[in-house]
């Protein structure tokens, strides 16, 4: 197990630092692959080469890893280096991938296996096929769409719609995704095609609510996540990492604004634009909302390929997040129950990851996932491309605010119960 100091054992030392440099730099590409934040990926890099009776010096970035690794004792003339450079060009998040991976390194510390026998596995790993078919994970975007549209108090139009906005952008994304070119503006579709939608909802169902619609649609695209691990990695001093995170964010958020306007804008040439709305909105009852938490739950632990005989804990990550929000927003500021519930779901995570000896992102990330800010940033661009500046920069500064009380609430959660892992 990769514990937060590790000592080497006597065996450490019969490793090449060549061999050792290409079984970290395999581990580190992997981590960044499936979702790993940068600081974690440094840490652990540091952690088994110490073990190894090395010394690493690992820098991180979403799109490429760079490692230099050299003895730890001091000797005469300049120390032997090995240094080695790979590209992540395919990144997202994969769960079970991150949990095998993470099982083969706690081996190899263990002594239980060669590096040769986990650079073999990790391979296996990675060829591997996902643990959630394309079809199942195109059905859960779907039910997040519809689960999402529950949560900003939609009706059953909004939620119909929304669904049918989900599924679509879900199907886009698959087909896409065999297609760099055309997987670069998943985006930019995603965000016509939820307009276009809204506002033939309008035409059809007067009362339909246009704004929950291109919401929950798109909600699979907004880089809500993205927006945090950025603000994590900046808080934890990985500065390029995190700006690069921030900066793939705001692009995204472009990418899914301009669709919405340039739907907008037509309609504006024609003069059929979208009704105002109608004012507040009353949503369904707590039954249709405890619906959505399971469904959404679920979701997006198939989303992110988490194991089947862990899908109680995204559950039970998802239920901590949404009951927590809902007791702390009567009484208190958005931004801190929303660090509330960030502070809850990660002792959660971290109590569970103790407990099983599984990285605590697998039990996080599902339950993060519904607090996450993507939607405030969006509907701040949409006031400010609107020209209506005090809502869009109250509603990007509550972005700022919501985002940065996730981060605090993660960091003190692993000062309040650390995980004994450091995944």
């Amino acid at each position: 197990m990769i514990e937060d100091e590790l000592v080497p054992t006597p065996s450490a030392r019969t490793r090449s630092r060549e061999e050792l440099a290409d079984y970290l730099l395999d581990i580190g590409a992997t981590l960044a692959s499936y979702g790993c934040p940068s600081y974690r990926l440094e840490d652990v890099i540091r952690a088994v080469a110490d073990a190894e009776g090395y010394r690493a010096e690992p820098f991180a970035l979403p799109t490429g890893l760079f490692l230099r690794v050299t003895t730890r004792e001091r000797a005469e003339g300049p120390l032997p280096e090995v240094h080695r450079m790979t590209r992540v060009s395919d990144w997202g998040v994969d769960l079970e991938r991150l949990t095998l991976v993470d099982a083969i390194f706690n081996e190899v510390s263990e002594r239980k296996v060669t590096i040769e026998q986990a650079r073999a596995r990790i391979r296996a790993v990675v060829d591997r096929p996902p643990a959630w078919s394309a079809p199942l994970v195109w059905a859960a975007t779907t039910a997040a769409a519809a689960a999402a549209a529950v949560f900003f108090r939609g009706g059953v139009v909004d939620v119909l719609v929304a669904s049918i906005v989900g599924a679509v952008v879900g199907g886009s994304r698959v087909l896409f995704g065999r297609r760099p070119a055309q997987r670069l503006l998943s985006e930019f579709l995603g965000g016509l095609f939820a307009a276009v939608c809204a506002w033939l909802a309008t035409r059809i169902w007067p009362t339909a609510a246009p704004e929950v619609i291109v919401l929950a649609g798109a909600i699979s695209l907004f880089p809500g996540m993205t927006f945090t691990t950025g603000l994590a990695e900046v808080a934890q001093k990985n500065l390029v990492s995190g700006g690069a995170r921030l900066m793939e964010s705001a692009v995204t958020l472009l990418l899914i604004l301009f669709g919405v306007a340039l739907v907008a804008g037509f309609q504006k040439m024609a003069g059929v634009g979208m009704p105002a709305p109608a004012g507040a909105r009353v949503g369904l009852g707590l039954p249709y909302q405890a619906i959505a938490l399971v469904v959404s739950s679920v979701s997006f632990a198939i989303i992110f390929q988490v194991p089947r005989r862990y899908l109680w804990a995204a559950l039970a990550s998802g239920a901590t997040g949404y009951a927590v929000t809902a007791l702390a927003v009567r009484s208190l500021p958005e931004h801190v129950a929303a660090f509330c519930a960030a502070l809850a779901v990660c002792v959660l995570s971290n109590l569970l990851a103790r407990t099983m000896n599984r990285p605590a992102q697998l039990f996080q990330l599902p339950g993060m996932m519904l607090l996450v800010p993507g939607s405030f940033g969006f509907v701040s661009l949409g006031a400010l491309l609107a020209k209506d500046v005090g809502p869009g920069i109250e509603k990007g500064l509550m972005m700022g605010l919501v985002g940065a009380a996730l981060v605090i609430g993660v960091l003190v959660a692993n000062v309040v119960a650390p995980a004994r892992k450091l995944l």
